[in-house]
């Protein structure tokens, strides 16, 4: 079990954990009998539309070509768009029974989806955007990743950049190549991309979605499975397409950056350092190589859509000051800090680091040992790549 930490309808999501379904209408929140549900549904599908009309039919027959179709259930949230998606929606459910569509009123695409999750009854769930690219048989590779591998609550894979709503990604289109899982990688960015693909079980033990974050619930949720100690499993293939809408939630207004900053600043400050990596906290040393190795990672840790390392200078700073206020002599840590204080122009606090360091030690790293030190510390959660 990864523990519940809630932001939807307890009893609905507590419900859906025993195996019932719930759906919310305007009047109320309304149980789905065992008949109601697709006895054999694998892949459940959340759809969140607002203004998504010219789109949606696009996106549901896209859906309905995968190559698992016939064992999935698509939901359609209609999120009080003021276009017409519901005559959409119908005319796909005249052809197709697992086609549902739900009309609410205006709500963050977090809630929407929190909806779909409510609503669900597959062994699997995954949100695509409508506007967004899925290869024909991605919810496949992401099934087949979970099946084989049964620890993991996630399935995430490579994804492309794309200019034009709906289509596979061009030739100057942008792939985004992701590592294995490993616990630290929340701490930075959203390591799933645009798709996410959940064991349903283990997003509803996760609370769902927090439907107060307009833009980074994805990454919230992210962070929640690293604090209790789940692991993701990589889909080493491009399996979908982000399209580059300068109208999108993640890139019309400045939510995305405040909403990333917050979620990063309270995690770095209260995640676990043994959720990071294997090591016991009550041995001091380990504790110390743990957050020098942590800094390393914020200053070496490429993301996938940058074009180098990220460089998070002053998170690896802090983590060395840590690991020096776990040990105050702790060679590692003083070398990188001051490697890192040279590279930012902080000379005068870099030249107080040699002062503390033995003179034949000081000497060489002056000179010419400007390589980062690197504990031999491991991830605590290290993530399967599927075959």
């Amino acid at each position: 079990m990864l523990g519940q930490t809630c932001f939807t309808v307890s009893a609905c999501l507590n419900s859906a954990l025993g195996g019932s379904a719930f759906h919310p209408s305007e009047g109320g929140w309304l149980r789905l009998s065992r008949s109601e549900q697709t006895a054999d549904t694998l892949v459940s599908i959340v759809v969140s539309t607002h203004a998504g009309e010219r789109l949606l039919a696009g996106c549901l027959e896209m859906l309905l070509a995968q190559t698992i179709a016939p064992r999935t259930e698509i939901i359609v949230i209609d999120s009080g768009s003021p276009e017409n998606e519901r005559s959409i929606a119908e005319n796909f459910q005249g052809a197709h029974a697992n086609v549902r569509y739900l009309r609410t009123e205006r709500e963050t695409i977090f809630a929407a989806w929190n909806r779909g999750l409510s609503m669900s009854s597959g062994t699997y769930f995954v949100n695509v955007n409508v506007d967004d690219w899925i290869r024909h048989d991605a919810l496949e590779r992401f099934a087949l990743a979970l099946d084989q591998h049964p620890d993991a609550s996630l399935a995430y894979a490579h994804w492309a950049t794309t200019r034009r709503a709906q289509q596979p990604p061009g030739p100057d289109d942008v792939v985004n190549f992701h590592p294995a899982y490993e616990p630290a990688l929340p701490l930075f960015y959203t390591y799933s991309g645009c798709t996410q693909f959940w064991r349903r079980s283990s997003l509803v033990e996760l609370g769902g979605f927090d439907p107060s974050l307009l833009a980074c619930g994805d990454l919230d949720v992210l962070i929640r499975l690293a604090e209790r100690g789940g692991t993701a499993v990589l889909v080493p293939e491009v399996l979908a397409g982000y399209f580059h809408n300068p109208e999108g939630i993640s890139l019309s207004t400045d939510n995305s950056i405040l909403e990333q900053v917050e979620l990063f600043t309270a995690a770095r400050a209260n995640m676990p350092l043994d959720r990071l990596y294997a090591i016991d906290p009550g041995d001091s040393l380990a504790v110390g190589d743990a957050w020098v190795t942590l800094g390393n990672f914020a200053f070496d840790v490429g993301v996938p859509w940058h074009d180098g390392p990220l460089r998070d200078t002053d998170f690896a700073l802090e983590c060395y000051d840590r690991a020096l206020a776990m040990s105050p002599d702790h060679a590692d840590a003083l070398h990188n800090r001051y490697i890192l204080l040279v590279i930012v122009g902080r000379h005068a606090e870099a030249v107080l680091i040699l002062d503390r360091l033995p003179a034949a030690e000081a000497a060489v790293l002056r000179g010419v040992d400007l390589a980062l030190r690197r504990p031999a510390i491991q991830p605590a959660v290290r993530g399967p790549v599927f075959t």
